[in-house]
């Protein structure tokens, strides 16, 4: 299932709801973390762009989200509506369901219909969260929405939500989620259409840049990638991250 209910990916946005979930977690996440967030002039005020983001924890959209000014749409996994209320309260949000590992057109679609209406999108190349909080290999889907869409990626990197509420958390003591927007990046086809090594470079430029702006403990299996290629990747051009 790739959308629930009465929101349809790519309408127009409602952020009524989403508005008031973010003033009920600007009174609860200061009880349970601190923000360490730069970067975020790299988020265009305006227009179609695709966030990449690492994933340690289930705080990193919450996190991610209520650092940005904009509505952030997110695809949730579809084992989620086995909950009524979560089903509910995802699709009030604008987010829409994937089934992880069976290559959901449905939910690839509805990617670009969010970018398409020139919305923000949160997407996590990896697949879900790593267990060691150490990235992972990231799955070429995202590179495809990227190529396909042509909208700005701005990798973000987010560490220290591991900690959130974890065993042996006592209040007040606060972790510090550190949150990295980093330069938007445009990808392109080598050719007149795109081809799996354009999918690979566009993949790995991503991760790289993730990878970059994290601690170097954080970097896993992308502590070591090589040098991207040059051809048909091109960073915007942007202020330095802050």
């Amino acid at each position: 299932m790739s959308s629930t209910g009465k929101y349809i990916p790519g309408s127009q946005e409602r952020p009524g709801f989403y508005g008031f979930t973010r003033f009920v977690l600007s009174i609860v996440l200061p009880f349970l973390f601190k923000f360490d967030v730069q970067g975020i002039e790299n988020i265009p005020e305006n227009g179609a762009v695709l966030l990449a983001s690492n994933h340690f924890s289930g705080w990193d959209i919450l996190a991610t989200a209520f650092s940005m000014k904009r509505m952030l749409h997110f695809m949730a996994k579809s084992e989620y509506t086995k909950s009524r209320f979560l089903t509910w309260l995802f699709t009030k949000l604008e987010a829409f369901f994937v089934n992880r590992g069976e290559g959901d057109t449905e939910a690839i679609r509805n990617c670009l219909a969010v970018l398409k209406a020139n919305q923000a999108l949160i997407i996590y190349p990896e697949g879900h969260r790593s267990e060691d909080h150490k990235l992972i290999k990231a799955h070429e889907g995202f590179a495809l929405i990227a190529l396909k869409s042509g909208a700005p990626v701005v990798p973000v990197s987010v560490w220290g939500s591991e900690l959130v509420l974890r065993k042996g958390y006592h209040w007040p003591h606060q972790p510090v989620v550190h949150i990295r927007f980093g330069q938007p990046l445009v990808f392109a086809a080598s050719g007149k259409k795109y081809t799996r090594a354009d999918m690979q470079s566009a993949t790995d430029d991503t991760m790289r840049a993730i990878a970059a702006a994290l601690p170097e403990d954080y970097r896993g299996v992308y502590a070591q990638l090589p040098e991207p290629a040059a051809a048909g990747n091109s960073p915007t051009e942007n202020e330095e991250t802050r």
